[in-house]
């Protein structure tokens, strides 16, 4: 396994990603990624290299254990910390390891021995979903898999609280300086896999039987019976549909608009492929659209690596609407580093928002940011955004089995840990689960309405 180049277009990305979530941006001061007694024009910041082949390192290191410190200890005497959690350090310089971690130069340079700029890259180019060959069964990077995971940091957002802790520095050697603040947002969304609740009579029956005699839910039968004949018969009140107005009605009570991924697949195994020119559904995506809400492309199962297949859905979708599409997010959370990212911007797409772990909630790409993508073998940016996703209903549902008091917890310390580094919450809730799982509908209520604590 060899180590990627950290060339000049990857430092300078990974400087301005750090000094945007530090609200730095307009600061721009000097940097150097060398040694510490790098020379620069006036004050600014020395990033201290890690050693050779650490990133190598890194992926091979036996689980849990990763250097952690005080979060006290990385920040100046005195700073008001963001967060009181102990931080991991993912690369140690390999210079000057007698000296302190984090120090200010004679000329008032501050020198970081904690590699910022290796960290950044590592998380958010997924470098180490390119050279790790681990799959799951449909073909998906694991969240078991990854040094976040295996370290017992998913649940941070590390790159961010770098940027934290750099901001800070950047405060004390410049007092009079404020830099840009953000206020933590809340961003739902919703993968549209199913157009309506049961595809078959049969499955309309047993479900039926299930719920009169097994069950003892009669009015839960009769609901099912409702169901099947909405859509069949009266798809404007199919509740697959009409929970699409629920969805945008919650999100629009706290002052905000969702967005919405619809799927535009021909049926197979693993897409129901219902017809996306329904004119049921195109009114109601119309309207959302109106009212604000986001209409993105759901790109079926077979297109994370198939352009042909990705752009056909994605003009599908575009004719029933009548206006282009410039969101998605793919189906089964699907997706190979860097091709998926390049085949969605080849198909015109500007932001996906797929990068999440199916098996487990948290900060994949380590930040509560969205970001610009970089491709750190081709070392070029690619020209899409990432919305990074960090919980998904079935992940709480059915990947780690958790109780309803369980996920409402969960989703509570990640939305707490974005805060605290002034990010978003990127949550996934389906259609179907207003039905198909009634009392998750009810979890996303209880979030909404509960402040963090």
């Amino acid at each position: 396994m060899i180590d990627p180049a950290i060339t000049p277009n990857a430092i300078a990305y990974a400087w301005e990603r750090l000094l945007d979530i530090a609200g730095a941006e307009d600061l721009a001061p000097p940097y150097a990624y060398g040694p510490a007694n790098a020379p620069l024009p006036e004050p600014g910041v020395i990033i201290v290299p890690a050693a050779p082949h650490a990133w190598s390192r890194l992926l091979q290191l036996p689980v849990g254990q990763l250097d952690w410190l005080p979060a006290a200890t990385l920040f100046p005497s005195g700073y008001p910390l963001p967060f009181h959690d102990p931080v991991p350090i993912l690369f140690w310089s390999d210079a000057d390891r007698d000296k302190p971690l984090i120090r200010v130069r004679g000329d008032g340079s501050i020198i970081f021995r904690v590699d910022l700029i290796a960290a950044t890259l590592f998380m958010l180019t997924r470098w180490e979903e390119i050279v790790l060959p681990r799959r799951d069964e449909h073909d998906r990077f694991p969240a078991i898999a990854s040094t976040a995971y295996r370290q017992g940091f998913l649940d941070q957002p590390i790159v961010d609280r770098y940027a934290m802790i750099l901001r800070a520095w950047l405060q004390r050697q410049r007092p009079s300086w404020q830099p840009r603040r953000r206020t933590f947002h809340l961003h739902l969304s919703h993968d549209i896999d199913h157009l309506r609740r049961f595809l078959t009579a049969n499955e309309a029956l047993r479900q039926t039987a299930n719920n009169l005699w097994r069950q003892k839910r009669p009015r839960w039968a009769l609901e099912d019976v409702r169901d099947f004949a909405t859509g069949r018969l009266l798809i404007d009140r199919n509740p697959y549909l009409t929970v699409l107005d629920d969805l945008a009605n919650m999100t629009e009570m706290r002052g905000d608009r969702a967005t919405f991924y619809i799927m535009a697949a021909t049926p197979n195994l693993f897409d129901e492929g219902f017809t996306v020119t329904t004119p049921a559904l195109t009114r109601r995506l119309q309207r959302l659209a109106r009212r604000g809400h986001i209409i993105g492309v759901h790109p079926g199962y077979y297109t994370y690596l198939d352009f042909q297949r990705y752009r056909t859905e994605k003009n599908r979708l575009e004719q029933a609407l009548g206006e282009v599409v410039h969101h998605a997010r793919q189906h089964y959370l699907r997706f190979r580093v860097p091709d998926t990212w390049r085949i969605a911007v080849r198909a015109g797409i500007r932001e996906d928002a797929t990068l999440g772990y199916a098996d487990m909630d948290g900060f994949r790409c380590g930040t509560a940011h969205s970001f610009p993508v970089f491709d750190i073998l081709a070392d070029e940016a690619i020209p899409i955004i990432e919305r990074p996703l960090h919980i998904m209903d079935g992940t709480l549902k059915s990947y780690r089995n958790l109780t309803a008091d369980e996920a409402l917890r969960r989703m509570q310390k990640l939305a707490q840990r974005a805060a605290q580094v002034e990010g978003e919450l990127h949550l996934l809730w389906h259609n179907k689960l207003y039905y198909a799982w009634r009392p998750w509908f009810q979890i996303l209520r209880r979030f909404l309405n509960a402040p963090l604590s």
